[in-house]
């Protein structure tokens, strides 16, 4: 997160597709977001969007992972071994050490660790949080691995943050369909296994992507002789 908590509306618009945003979102100059965020200058003349703290709650920025885990344990990231991988004796002992690690919520202050290696365990046990969690907040909870490249200097990641993804298989899961990398959470996937609510957004975008395949397959009908017109236009199957 960055300290001032700002982001330009270029890079917002960006990600606007992963955050389930409306396309106009950013087009009215005097929404005010229900108080928790407002648009400012930056340099240049670049126009941002800030959070609001409300600071009469207490904490209100928490991880999902802090959501879910109380007590002194070190927090750590659920796990999701795919079928038939398996990972080296030595990888899985490096794996268990690195769970033990303090978890740096996203939302904190991480001056601290600029006097740690950037490739240092510790560095990366951060850098894996702050992925998830914008993972969690994005409304398919995946996106292109590209397009997150814009968010590295605004959240304090690495230049090769991209690489956590290929260390830990067994919460992200990298989709090359299509000829595009896109990067998923494996755990929002995980049937019964979530704490993971389903972003609104998601339902109304399976729900159109269900229409349309029923669409093409009642127009392939159609071209076949299985399905009429009725006289309001709508197609309905015909008898043969």
């Amino acid at each position: 997160m960055t300290k001032e908590k700002t982001l330009p509306l270029d890079i917002i618009k960006g990600i606007q597709w992963y955050l389930g945003l409306p396309d106009d979102f950013l087009q009215d100059p005097e929404a005010e977001f229900d108080g928790s965020f407002e648009f400012v200058d930056l340099e240049d003349g670049v126009r941002g969007l800030r959070a609001i703290s409300d600071p009469t709650v207490e904490d209100p920025e928490t991880s999902f992972l802090e959501r879910r885990y109380s007590g002194d344990e070190p927090i750590q990231f659920p796990l999701f071994p795919s079928k038939g991988l398996r990972l080296k004796k030595k990888i899985e002992d490096w794996l268990q050490e690195f769970q033990k690690l303090p978890y740096i919520s996203p939302y904190r202050d991480f001056s601290d660790l600029k006097q740690q290696r950037r490739d240092s365990d510790v560095w990366e046990k951060r850098v894996v949080g702050v992925l998830h969690e914008l993972l969690c907040l994005f409304a398919d909870h995946a996106a292109e691995r590209r397009r997150l490249r814009c968010l590295r200097a605004y959240l304090g990641l690495p230049q090769k943050f991209g690489e956590a993804f290929v260390r830990h298989p067994h919460i992200f899961y990298l989709s090359l369909k299509g000829k595009t990398c896109c990067v998923i959470l494996k755990e929002a996937y995980a049937s019964g296994s979530s704490g993971i609510e389903e972003h609104p957004i998601r339902k109304v975008r399976k729900k159109y992507v269900e229409l349309m395949h029923r669409s093409k397959m009642m127009l392939k009908d159609k071209r076949d002789g299985k399905v009429g017109c009725g006289s309001d236009g709508d197609l309905v199957p015909t008898l043969v």
